[in-house]
């Protein structure tokens, strides 16, 4: 089964995302933390486990109350063993300097959260494809809506 990170403090986007999750098919398990220094601890216990990262996919937040979005990037990039872990970033930021830094820090991908519930599982279907380990390349995949 498919299974995606989110880390995203805001109620109201988790439930959002929670709902595009759920019409998905095939199914994801979707795991939620709120903070940057949850999510490093629960892709720790989660990289312990045999094959526990395979088929995985982190949808980041950048705007988290503490360390930032940012700070979980560079967590990631200094963990060899995480180079193949996928990480987006889900964001209303429309700096386009959020997005270069982002993937200066490894980001696969970079996309504005939609206005629009429909395009949520739109996306989500398309980050799975393009940002999984053995996808299709990701080099400036990135979406302005």
């Amino acid at each position: 089964m498919r299974w995606a990170l989110l880390i995203e403090d805001e109620a109201d986007h988790r439930l959002l995302i929670r709902e595009a999750m759920a019409r998905m098919s095939p199914p994801v398990e979707l795991f939620e933390v709120g903070a940057a220094t949850e999510a490093i601890a629960w892709v720790r216990e989660r990289a312990a486990e045999p094959d526990g990262l395979a088929g995985g996919l982190v949808i980041l937040d950048l705007g988290l109350p503490g360390p930032s979005g940012f700070r979980f990037l560079e967590w990631v990039r200094e963990h060899r063993a995480l180079d193949d872990l996928p990480v987006v970033v889900l964001t209303a930021s429309e700096n386009p300097m959020d997005a270069e830094h982002a993937f200066f820090l490894g980001a696969k991908g970079y996309y504005q959260k939609p206005a629009d519930f429909r395009r949520y599982v739109d996306l989500f279907e398309r980050a799975f494809r393009i940002h999984r380990p053995g996808g299709p390349s990701s080099a400036g995949a990135q979406s302005g809506s």
